[in-house]
């Protein structure tokens, strides 16, 4: 779509075409330029797919409350909208946004209008509308860590059975408990594991990955595909690594979806954890490194992180689930059940 050299352009009559070629029907379709703004906001940045999905749905929500042109913006409009999303904006179960919501929101607009003035459609000297709000302060976040009991116990779920869905599933738990995201477990070919570690690029950043794999994960995968092997399935290098059993996706690449519903639903629920994710396996991965003496730079290196202080957040739970249990055991008594 070519864009309007007027920034503060907000709508753009495209008049419908009919069956019949050349001929031009009563104009009844209206498009947002605003709208375009944002889509190529998205194809300048570097966000990995799900915040571009993320920014894309909030910078969406925040046309869908104003009418003006990103360009007339000001900061007390940005005022009101973060008011209105911390006192009128509900969650799609009516609930209202939790402070991380309202700051992933102000997190996309201060993207966009970075982007907005470096790109030339403002004035380089002018004060961004998002340069006076600031992020709602968050609370320390609860361990997302999983503990040694509670890994015993998603380690027993899926040693239960011999079929192809269970050989599957521990391989794709073996993985998990390496640090990676879903994302880029459901991207992972054959050709990515060469037998002793997973060597791939990281969706959020494009960065280049190298995770070691414990004897006890490469056993798992290896286990796996020679299972495959033997269903005379032919294994290339662009081969998916883990193959979905969905009956709608038969032998198919295991999507980001299914990881999730297996984590959630079924290692989660059977092993009597409340919200288990995918992430939480990130968590215990990198708070193990360190654990073990690992230095938090090299840890960073094996699980991707590029910020310090982002890294820190990830080991805080670890920290705090000791002192946790340091304070049981001070005062004699048994510490509540861990597994939330």
């Amino acid at each position: 779509m070519t864009l309007s050299p007027n920034p503060k352009s907000l709508l753009k009559v495209i008049p419908a075409q009919s069956t019949t070629p050349g001929h031009l029907t009563k104009p009844d379709k209206t498009e947002d330029l605003r709208l375009a703004w944002i889509e190529q906001f998205l194809r300048a940045s570097n966000l990995a797919k799900n915040s571009q999905k993320t920014y894309r749905i909030e910078l969406k929500r925040f046309v869908a409350w104003s009418n003006k042109a990103w360009a007339d913006v000001t900061p007390r409009d940005i005022a009101r909208f973060k008011h209105y999303l911390m006192s009128e904006c509900k969650t799609p179960k009516g609930k209202p946004l939790m402070p991380a919501s309202v700051n992933q929101a102000l997190a996309a607009l201060k993207s966009f209008y970075s982007w907005f003035q470096s790109s030339g459609y403002m004035d380089l000297t002018a004060v961004l509308p998002t340069a006076a709000v600031k992020f709602e302060k968050l609370g320390k976040p609860l361990p997302k860590n999983l503990s040694d009991e509670q890994m015993e116990a998603i380690s027993v779920v899926v040693e239960q059975g011999d079929d192809e869905i269970q050989l599957r599933d521990r391989a794709l738990l073996a993985i998990l408990t390496h640090g990676l995201r879903a994302g880029d477990i459901s991207a992972l070919n054959v050709g990515n594991y060469d037998g002793i570690r997973l060597r791939f690029f990281r969706d959020k950043d494009n960065s280049e990955a190298l995770v070691p794999l414990r004897q006890a994960a490469r056993e798992q995968i290896d286990i796996y595909l020679q299972w495959r092997r033997e269903q005379t399935e032919v294994l290339t290098n662009e081969s998916p690594l883990l193959l979905s059993h969905d009956l709608r996706t038969p032998g198919q690449r295991l999507g980001y979806q299914g990881i999730y519903y297996f984590v959630k639903e079924r290692l989660g629920k059977a092993a009597g954890i409340s919200n288990l994710t995918p992430h939480r396996f990130r968590h215990t991965y990198a708070a193990n490194l360190v654990e073990m003496g690992i230095d938090t730079l090299l840890a960073r290196s094996l699980t991707g992180h590029s910020s310090e202080r982002v890294f820190q957040r990830y080991i805080e739970g670890k920290r705090l689930a000791a002192a946790q249990t340091a304070f049981y055991q001070a005062i004699g008594e048994e510490p509540s059940d861990s597994r939330v």
